[in-house]
């Protein structure tokens, strides 16, 4: 008797520990890809060989769109942690993560794409949308392409 009671709270607190582990989470992600373009091919302007296409982001969750509650930690040694009240979804701040990925390559950086994006939970209910802006999802996103600098061409005609 005492099992089935257990089984039927389980099945009722599960779900809801389940969908809390999904809200309560924070994420910083860095995403590399080896290929940007095929041999021989530049990007105009690019003052090098491009070596690396760099994809950072970080997302958190906020009480009226600027309490934060929770987000994906930025700083280098606890990154990808989840971090409570700290308001890490920022651009600087996913700027820097971008940097030190620029700086440990020691490349140049090319083609930045930053984007922002700010979503009330109950937005998709009509006639309501985002008068109810309790909780909302912050993401911020960079990419680039990090660029080799080519080596200075050597003087024709030899040193006199």
């Amino acid at each position: 008797m005492k099992q089935g009671k257990f089984i039927k709270q389980a099945r009722v607190h599960l779900p809801c520990v389940l969908v809390s582990f999904v809200l309560f989470s924070g994420c910083v992600s860095v995403q590399k890809a080896n290929r940007v373009a095929p041999a021989g091919v530049s990007i105009q302007g690019s003052p090098g060989t491009p070596v690396e296409h760099v994809h950072v982001s970080n997302y958190g969750y906020y009480l009226f769109n600027c309490i934060p509650l929770f987000c994906g930690n930025t700083m280098t040694d606890s990154r990808g942690e989840t971090v409570w009240f700290s308001n890490e979804v920022t651009l600087a701040k996913v700027q820097e993560v971008m940097l030190e990925e620029v700086r440990s390559r020691k490349c140049h950086v090319t083609e930045i794409q930053p984007y922002a994006r700010s979503t009330c939970f109950f937005s998709a209910i009509p006639y309501i949308g985002n008068t109810l802006g309790i909780l909302w999802f912050k993401e911020v996103q960079m990419s680039a392409v990090l660029v080799r600098p080519d080596a200075p061409a050597a003087p024709k005609g030899g040193v006199k």
